[in-house]
């Protein structure tokens, strides 16, 4: 199987950095600089889109923030699912709804480069289509086998796959997705070779986990909190230098000998392209103070995600520099299996 050049592996370690300790001031916007009136008019309601099943990690923590923003703003935050295509069918809606403020999504880096980097996907949006308000969490990216899985650990999982190359299943979000990327990433750096099944979206992931559909999973640490601790599921290992505050007897990647960069996603949060500057300050004040509440923070740890606050602004140059980054890896990935 064809792997990914040295130059592109470089590109895709750097993509695996975590985002703790960014920060930065309130984010600037290219649209309008004002509105006819104070934003939001209370009693409003605003859409929080998640591009995902109900259930999922971001559907989890959408419904943890939403209350908090719903009190600090005085308007109704209404979290609604918009799944399919891999995500695409959400995001379209959010780019393409009406720049007032009233509709936020989910613009999650760097799962949403490969939505829109994907020719096949056929995406009605780009990076221009959004402007971010803010990321108010990320988690590390773990993986995980059934229950029933002969694998007891990381080790015995990658023996399989080199004892059989091509033929262990492993599931993914979507083709050309975060997910896709750091399989890759793993293959090119420990010399596997995974059987990569794509569904379309984590929730699906995780469900065909639980079925058995697939031997194991990659993907954030949230998105299997539930069923880890229900028990349907067992993560092996974290992919990162320490081990999790949320899962501290789970053992890390390079801990079990495996030399790789750290990964992990964040959880990033945006409005249409031309939604006037001082509704996208009011949004991003709102995330950021619901981020702050040590009420929401005890539920994020919950859900096994780590409360780092990214300003607007910052969002959109980390996005810019893993689109420039990216770019050529997804390209590459698309050329292959």
């Amino acid at each position: 199987m064809k792997k990914l050049s040295a130059l592109t592996t470089a590109a895709v370690a750097a993509l695996a950095l975590t985002l703790t300790g960014c920060g930065g001031t309130a984010s600037s916007n290219s649209g309008n600089t004002g509105t006819a009136a104070p934003f939001p008019k209370a009693g409003s309601t605003i859409e929080w889109v998640v591009p995902s099943a109900a259930g999922a990690g971001n559907d989890i923590l959408a419904r943890i923030m939403a209350p908090a923003m719903q009190a600090n703003l005085g308007a109704n935050i209404k979290v609604v699912n918009k799944e399919g295509g891999s995500q695409v069918v959400g995001l379209n809606y959010v780019a393409n709804s009406k720049a007032d403020g009233h509709t936020i999504g989910y613009t999650n880096i760097p799962s949403i480069l490969g939505r829109y980097l994907d020719p096949s996907k056929k995406a009605g949006f780009d990076r221009s289509s959004f402007t971010p308000i803010g990321s108010f969490a990320s988690n590390s990216v773990v993986i995980g086998v059934n229950k029933n899985s002969p694998h007891q650990d990381i080790k015995a999982l990658f023996d399989a796959v080199k004892a059989a190359p091509g033929t262990v299943k492993v599931g993914t979000d979507s083709r050309a997705g975060d997910d896709h990327v750091n399989l890759r990433l793993l293959e090119n750096k420990l010399g596997l070779d995974f059987n990569i099944v794509h569904y379309n979206s984590g929730a699906d992931k995780i469900a065909a986990l639980v079925a058995g559909e697939v031997d194991f999973a990659l993907g954030g640490v949230s998105s299997f909190f539930g069923q880890y601790k229900s028990g349907d599921i067992r993560i092996l290992t974290v992919i990162e230098d320490k081990a999790s505050p949320f899962i501290p007897e789970v053992p890390t990647l390079k801990g079990a000998g495996f030399e790789v960069e750290s990964m992990s996603n964040n959880f990033a949060v945006s409005v249409p392209d031309g939604t006037p500057a001082d509704v996208v300050s009011a949004l991003e004040a709102s995330l950021k103070k619901a981020s702050e509440d040590p009420a929401v923070q005890e539920k994020l740890k919950g859900a096994a995600t780590q409360s780092v606050w990214v300003s607007g602004a910052d969002v959109a140059k980390l996005w810019e520099d893993r689109e420039t980054l990216m770019k050529p890896v997804i390209d590459e990935l698309l050329q292959q299996k």
